[in-house]
């Protein structure tokens, strides 16, 4: 039989959700948690892990429920495979000093400051740094992954530059797919690592995205 023991388990920012499984009136509840502490030998693990029940609907309803986003909760579980912590029964709310600590630090609040843009709040639901940016005289979102690479920050200054063109080559790009589309408000432009940027657009028409690099040019356009 699987060992089973009592963890306090500090969950992530990201919400439970429930998975179909082939058995008809069974369900997957799934959890993401960056620590737990093993409370039968102090052990605190810090990573990437999941908590995970097998449960029919209703009941995994309770279990979503039982799990909130950034919190500590007590749990009885046995460990699976890929980082995964199997629940044995509902968790409940936890109180513990070092687990606490950990939670203080998760959601702290990060920036970095950019000499050219300003100060970049890092976005723990979509893991991004985000910066509001002068735009044709307006403030739009600036969105980079990864305050040490320079490039997105380099890519966003050369657009920044000809802000005026690179908003019209977007807007035509989207206006290829649905006119009413290309008129809807800039809100904001995200740069990967790489460098490939993309302008997304927002209205009643709904949401528009368009994409490229400062070698291609736009060279593509969704609308949602």
């Amino acid at each position: 039989m699987t060992e089973q023991f009592e963890i306090v388990a500090l969950t992530d920012v990201d919400v439970a959700y429930v998975q179909p499984t082939p058995n008809e009136g069974e369900v997957i509840v799934r959890k993401s948690i960056t620590a737990y502490k093993r409370l039968d030998n102090g052990k605190v693990q810090e990573g990437l892990f999941e908590l995970a029940a097998l449960a029919a609907p209703a009941r995994a309803q309770l279990f979503r429920i039982s799990l909130p986003s950034d919190t500590l909760v007590r749990v009885k579980v046995a460990k699976g495979e890929q980082g995964k912590l199997w629940m044995t029964e509902l968790p409940a709310p936890a109180k513990d000093e070092e687990m606490e600590a950990l939670l203080a630090e998760q959601v702290a609040e990060k920036t970095v400051e950019d000499e050219h843009f300003g100060v970049f709040t890092f976005d723990r639901e979509t893991c991004v740094y985000q910066c509001e940016i002068d735009w044709r005289e307006k403030k739009i979102t600036l969105e980079v992954e990864d305050m040490e690479e320079t490039k997105p920050r380099e890519v966003a200054r050369a657009l920044q530059q000809e802000a005026e063109k690179w908003e019209l080559a977007a807007r035509a790009q989207i206006k290829t797919v649905k006119p009413a589309a290309s008129r809807m408000s800039l809100r904001t432009l995200s740069v990967d690592d790489q460098g490939a940027f993309t302008f997304w657009f927002a209205g009643k028409a709904g949401i528009a995205c368009a994409a490229g690099s400062l070698e291609e040019g736009i060279t593509d356009a969704t609308v949602i």
